[in-house]
C-alpha cells in the first residue's frame, strides 16, 4: 500500500478550541522532549533501551491533553526513529564511512504536531472529530465541501494552521507493456523527461526562487527572534510570522511541483517512469553552494508525484548520466549544453541525462547508439497550457532556448 497526504487549512476559532489546541500540541512536545532526554541518559549509561510496551505504560496518564492512542502513536514514532537511525549507522559503519545520521537530540520544543489514529479520528457528516482524552475536549474540523479522500484514512495530524490526513491507497504496479520515460531531476531545470523521440524540460527557476526567498526570510526572522526578549509579545508575533512564512512557502512550492509534474504527465500519458536516484556526493565535491541547492531540491516529492500521476516510478543510479554521450559513449564535462567532442552531437545537458537514465532502466546500463529526441519542448510550470498538451518542437542546434511557455 502507498500513502497519500491531504492537507486542510484550519485554525481554531473560539477560545475553548484555542485552549484545547494549545494544550494538545504542548503536551505532545513535552512527551517528545522527555523521550529524547531519557534516551540520551540510557545511551550514556549504555543500558538496554526499554520496549515500546514499557514506554507506553510509563506515559499512561502523564500527559493530560493527549488521548491514550495519541501517546501510543508518538511512542511508536520515536521507537521507529531510533530503529531506522541505528540501522543507517550500522550500514555506514560496515562500509567504513562516517555516518551523518543522528539520534533525536533536540528537547527544547514548545509545541509539536499531534498524531491521531484512524480509531480516534473519525469523519461524520463532513466533520473530522479529533478527541483528546478525558477532560481534553474534542476539536471539530469542517472539511471542504466535495472533498473525497483518495483512500482509507489511516492517520490524522494536527499542526499549526493545517490538518493532515494520511490515506492508504492501493499500490499501482507499472504495466510491463507501458512505454518507458526517462526523467532527470535538477535545480535550474526541475524535470527533464524523454521517451526517446521527444523531450520536455520544465524550468526550475521559480522553485529555486521560492526556496531562496524562504531561506533568506527564515534567517532574518530567526535573527530578530533571537534578539527579542523571551516571553515578550514581540517575540510571539515574530514566531507567528515565521510560521506563516514557512507555511506559505511550502504551499507555493507544492503547487509548483504539482504543475511541473502535470506538464510531464500531459506530454507523456500512461508512461512508466525511470528516474535517477538523487545523490549529494557530487554536489558536495563541487562546493557549499551547490550542495545546499541540491539538498534543498524537492526530489522525493517529485518522484512521488510522478509515481501516482503516471504508471509508477523506478529509481536507478545516475552517476555520469549527464556527462556521457548517448551516441558514441564519450564522457566529458559540459555546462548547460552538452557538445560531444568526438561525434559532434549537441543537446541540453538535462536531455542527455534523461536519455541515459532511460537507457539504464531499459538495459541496466548506459550504452552507445541510443535514440535521441528530435523534438525538445521548454516549458514553465503553468496552471493551464495553451492549446494541446506540449509535444515539443524541432530541437534547435546548440541548445538555443525556446520561447516562453510551450515551445
Amino acid at each position: 500500500m502507498d500513502h497519500r497526504v491531504v492537507e486542510i487549512a484550519w485554525s481554531p476559532r473560539t477560545e475553548a478550541e484555542w485552549a484545547t489546541f494549545t494544550a494538545a500540541r504542548s503536551a505532545a512536545a513535552n512527551l517528545w522532549n522527555k523521550l529524547v532526554s531519557m534516551h540520551a541518559v540510557v545511551r550514556r549509561l549504555q543500558w538496554a533501551w526499554p520496549s515500546k510496551t514499557r514506554w507506553e505504560q510509563w506515559a499512561r496518564g502523564r500527559f493530560p491533553g493527549l488521548s491514550a492512542q495519541s501517546v501510543q502513536q508518538m511512542v511508536q514514532d520515536f521507537c521507529d526513529t531510533l530503529t531506522s537511525t541505528t540501522r543507517a549507522r550500522k550500514v555506514h559503519k560496515a562500509a567504513g564511512e562516517e555516518s551523518t545520521q543522528r539520534f533525536p537530540w533536540r528537547c527544547q520544543h514548545r509545541y509539536r504536531d499531534v498524531p491521531y489514529t484512524n480509531q480516534e479520528a473519525r469523519i461524520e457528516d463532513g466533520v473530522l472529530r479529533l478527541p483528546h482524552g478525558r477532560g481534553g475536549g474534542v476539536l471539530r474540523v469542517m472539511l471542504p465541501k466535495g472533498l473525497k479522500l483518495p483512500g482509507r484514512l489511516m492517520e490524522a495530524q494536527l499542526a499549526f494552521g493545517v490538518v493532515r490526513l494520511v490515506c492508504a491507497v492501493p499500490k499501482t504496479m507499472p504495466s510491463p507493456e507501458a512505454p518507458v520515460l526517462g526523467v532527470d531531476l535538477g535545480v535550474n531545470t526541475l524535470l527533464g523527461a524523454t521517451d526517446g523521440a521527444r523531450a520536455v524540460l520544465v524550468s526550475g527557476r521559480e522553485a529555486k526562487a521560492i526556496v531562496r526567498y524562504r531561506d533568506k526570510a527564515l534567517a532574518a526572522l530567526t535573527s530578530r527572534i533571537d534578539r527579542s526578549k523571551a516571553g515578550s509579545r514581540r517575540r510571539k508575533e515574530l514566531a507567528r510570522a515565521r510560521h506563516r512564512m514557512l507555511a506559505k512557502s511550502a504551499r507555493r512550492l507544492r503547487d509548483l511541483l504539482h504543475k511541473a509534474t502535470r506538464a510531464v504527465a500531459r506530454a507523456f500519458p500512461e508512461h512508466r517512469v525511470v528516474v535517477g536516484k538523487p545523490f549529494n556526493d557530487a554536489a558536495r565535491k563541487l562546493g557549499r553552494r551547490q550542495a545546499q541547492q541540491v539538498s534543498n531540491a524537492s526530489n522525493a516529492k517529485l518522484i512521488a508525484m510522478l509515481a501516482y500521476k503516471l504508471q509508477g516510478a523506478t529509481k536507478v543510479p545516475e552517476p555520469y548520466s549527464s556527462q556521457t554521450c548517448p551516441g558514441c559513449g564519450c564522457r566529458q564535462v559540459c555546462r548547460r549544453v552538452y557538445r560531444c567532442a568526438a561525434c559532434g552531437w549537441s543537446a541540453p545537458r538535462d536531455v542527455v541525462g534523461a536519455v541515459n537514465i532511460r537507457c539504464i532502466g531499459l538495459h541496466g546500463g548506459m550504452l552507445p547508439g541510443q535514440p535521441v529526441p528530435t523534438r525538445i519542448a521548454f516549458v514553465r510550470p503553468l496552471r493551464k497550457y495553451p492549446g494541446a498538451p506540449p509535444v515539443g518542437t524541432p530541437g534547435r542546434p546548440g541548445g538555443t532556448p525556446a520561447p516562453r511557455g510551450v515551445a
